[in-house]
């Protein structure tokens, strides 16, 4: 399907890249159009910065990430900690999805370690229904217009692949990214400002090596060297062909 666009709609700067960076690469090396749209701005993303400056220099990575894969990026100019699933962020939301006009959206496991996953999740599935709903309006001036149609909605593993109680949330299906690994953590490497903050807060050095090690073992799952996942939405409304197992079909594994 080259033509076909993808939008990466996650949380926070870096969440696409360590999520499904593979898979971007992939499908941006098959002649797909691919956007990362983030909710939130980063502005908690410190221990030394102060806000509107790790604001800016997190948008600044972003982009630079984007441009490595080739993507465009946007943001919807939420705050970390206040992504939340209500009338104005899906406005927002829908209005930044319509003006990219998706065949196909990823987006966080709707159960995922930390708030702001899961509500971009919630966000994300509502804005996907809504994007070709003609009397949808989003208030916004002047408004995008509808899309074609309400694209194919997949969610990506949760971080660590584990849900809030620390069990293994198991894909669908994996995708084997090995010929894309350099890439995935070239693209994440731009996000220079995360490695200090993830140390300080998160406990976690060394974060290209984390990222690395997760999708190893994802692909010890399947039979690979490195792998990510993801599920597909097949509920009512929501297109059920398997566009992007049929797209990347050279790179599907199963457990």
């Amino acid at each position: 399907m080259s033509g076909s666009r993808l939008l990466a709609a996650f949380a926070h700067p870096d969440d696409a890249e360590i999520l499904a960076g593979g898979i971007l690469f992939h499908l941006k090396s098959l002649g797909w159009g691919v956007e990362i749209l983030t909710l939130a701005n980063g502005d908690c993303g410190s221990a030394v910065h102060e806000k509107e400056a790790i604001t800016r220099l997190r948008a600044a990575e972003a982009r630079a990430a984007a441009e490595y894969l080739g993507a465009s990026y946007a943001c919807a100019g939420m705050h970390d900690l206040e992504v939340y699933a209500n009338a104005e962020n899906l406005r927002i939301v829908v209005e930044l999805m319509r003006e990219f006009d998706p065949d196909v959206v990823i987006t966080h496991s709707l159960v995922d370690y930390m708030l702001d996953h899961e509500e971009t999740a919630k966000l994300v599935r509502g804005a996907t229904f809504g994007l070709a709903v003609p009397l949808y309006q989003t208030r916004q001036l002047p408004p995008a217009k509808p899309s074609r149609a309400t694209p194919a909605l997949y969610y990506a593993d949760p971080l660590e692949g584990l849900d809030q109680m620390g069990q293994r949330r198991y894909p669908h299906f994996y995708v084997d990214i090995g010929s894309q690994l350099a890439n995935k953590r070239e693209m994440l490497s731009r996000h220079a400002s995360q490695r200090d903050w993830l140390r300080s807060h998160h406990g976690v050095d060394e974060y290209l090596d984390r990222m690395t090690a997760w999708a190893k073992q994802y692909g010890q799952e399947c039979g690979c060297a490195y792998a990510e996942g993801l599920r597909q939405h097949l509920g009512h409304g929501y297109p059920r062909l398997p566009i992007l197992q049929n797209a990347l079909k050279g790179y599907v594994r199963t457990r």
